[in-house]
C-alpha cells in the first residue's frame, strides 16, 4: 500500500506558494509539493514555521524564507523533529548580516537534536549566552552555509556523534570559549573558515574532528588550533587540512 493510499481522504496536499495554497495548508496535515513558508509575510517568527512544520507530514521540500531584519528571539530555536531532513531555512546568502537573529537572552541561537536539517543558508547569530549554533545526539546539518556568528559563548559547536557539513562559516569574538568545537566523536567539515578574536580558534575534543579546506582565516585568537593543525589523530581529537 503506497503513503497517499494510507492518508485520510479528509487531508488535501497542500501546494505551492500562493495565499490560497497556504491559507488552505493551515488547516490539513499533509505536504506533498515543494513549497515556501515566507517570514514574516506568511508566519510573523521563525519559531511559528517551525511549529507549523512540525505538526504535519512532510513528503516534500519545504524552505522558510526569512526576509532582511534583525529578529530579537529571546529563547532558542529547538530542532529535534524528523521532518527536517527535508526543510531549509534560508536567509540572505549575498549579505547575511542582513538576517540577523539577536538571541540576547536565549541559551543557544540554534540547537539541533537528534535529526538532520537539510540546509540553514545566509544569517547571522548574535548574543546568545551559550552557542550560536549546536548540533548534539546524532543531530547535524547537511549545508551549512553563508553563516556568520558573533559575540557568543561558543560559536559552532558539534557534540555526540553529531555532523555539520560547512561553506563559509565566520565565528567572531568568543572571548571566552571556542570559535568552532567538534566534541565527542562529532565531526565537522568547514570549506573557507573563519575565526577572529576567539580564544580558542578550532577544538576537536574527545574524539572530536574538524576537516578544513579551501581557505582558512585565524585572526586574534588566544590560540588558534587544539590539538595541533594536522598533528597525529590522538584520542583527544584532531584537525586536518584538505584538498
Amino acid at each position: 500500500m503506497g503513503v497517499t493510499s494510507i492518508i485520510s481522504r479528509s487531508m488535501v496536499n497542500e501546494g505551492i506558494g500562493d495565499s490560497t495554497s497556504l491559507s488552505v495548508a493551515r488547516t490539513v496535515g499533509v505536504v506533498e509539493s515543494a513549497m515556501t513558508l515566507n517570514v514574516p509575510s506568511d508566519f510573523t517568527t521563525l519559531q511559528d514555521a517551525m511549529d507549523w512544520i512540525e505538526a504535519r507530514i512532510l513528503l516534500a521540500e519545504v524552505t522558510i524564507q526569512i526576509a532582511d531584519g534583525t529578529y530579537n528571539v529571546g529563547t532558542e530555536h529547538i530542532l529535534n523533529h524528523p521532518n527536517y531532513v527535508l526543510v531549509s531555512i534560508i536567509g540572505n546568502e549575498t549579505t547575511p548580516a542582513n538576517v540577523t537573529f539577536n538571541c540576547s537572552g536565549a541559551d543557544n541561537g540554534f540547537r539541533i537534536e537528534g535529526c538532520l536539517l537539510r540546509a540553514l543558508k545566509g544569517i547571522k547569530i548574535t548574543n546568545s549566552t551559550y552557542h550560536g549554533i549546536i548540533t548534539s545526539y546524532l543531530g547535524g546539518i547537511r549545508e551549512l552555509r553563508k553563516v556568520t556568528i558573533d559575540s557568543v559563548g561558543f560559536g559552532l559547536s558539534s557534540h555526540y556523534g553529531s555532523i555539520i557539513k560547512g561553506y563559509d562559516i565566520t565565528v567572531n569574538n568568543c572571548g571566552t570559549y571556542y570559535g568552532f568545537w567538534a566534541y565527542s566523536q562529532s565531526h565537522m567539515d568547514i570549506t573557507n573558515l573563519t575565526s577572529t578574536n576567539n580564544n580558542l580558534g578550532v577544538y576537536a575534543q574527545f574524539a572530536g574532528s574538524i576537516y578544513l579546506r579551501g581557505s582558512s582565516t585565524l585572526s586574534g585568537n588566544n590560540t588558534n588550533y587544539n590539538p595541533t593543525l594536522n598533528a597525529s589523530e590522538t584520542t583527544d581529537g584532531s584537525i586536518i587540512w584538505g584538498p
